[in-house]
């Protein structure tokens, strides 16, 4: 087997579970070491979910790519910035504060990508709901006003459009614009 190809071998395809074990290289562009990972430490690690600071922060592809990314309270308005989009990239934003917050959060794409879809709108006093709907103009940027909860989802469609779905609970609607 120590001559064994790995393009050679059989295909687990549909038969992987959690317990299978993948061969990686750490470290490739620095000192490459073989290692090992099952497939479920891999999914794991992965798919955890990345706590966000308080104000402005630069969402990555390396970091919060296919990860939930919790938004805690605001001290002053949030601006989450998005990459340049590269189609197949989500990122996905939830929640976590413990109260309603007093301030907006803004979700912005880094250049003029500009945004598709909407983002379906719940009064917290529970005698309105609506649909916030995109302009689909560049430079849109999606506001959060005073949250008590949300999941707001990003997807990259091409290099210049970001898809966006979710919910928003709040006592002003949200608006993308």
């Amino acid at each position: 087997m120590a001559d064994l190809k790995v393009t050679n071998m059989t295909s687990a395809a549909a038969g992987t579970v959690r317990e299978d074990v993948l061969h990686i290289i750490d470290d490739p562009s620095g000192t490459p070491i073989n290692k090992k990972v099952t497939v479920g430490e891999m999914l794991n690690a992965l798919s955890a979910p990345v706590v966000l600071a308080a104000g402005a922060v630069s969402i990555t592809e390396a970091l919060h790519s296919g990860r939930i990314s919790i938004t805690p309270d605001q001290g002053s308005g949030g601006v989450l910035t998005l990459p340049v989009p590269v189609a197949g990239q989500v990122f996905r934003f939830h929640y976590g504060g413990a109260a309603i917050d007093a301030e907006n959060i803004t979700i912005a794409p880094v250049g003029d990508e500009f945004f598709n879809g909407s983002l379906a709108f719940f009064d917290r006093d529970g005698n309105a709901t609506s649909v916030v709907v995109s302009d689909n103009t560049a430079d849109d940027l999606i506001t959060l006003i005073n949250p008590e909860n949300f999941e707001v989802t990003c997807t990259a469609v091409s290099t210049t459009e970001w898809h966006v779905s979710g919910y928003v609970n709040s006592d002003t609607a949200p608006t993308i614009a």
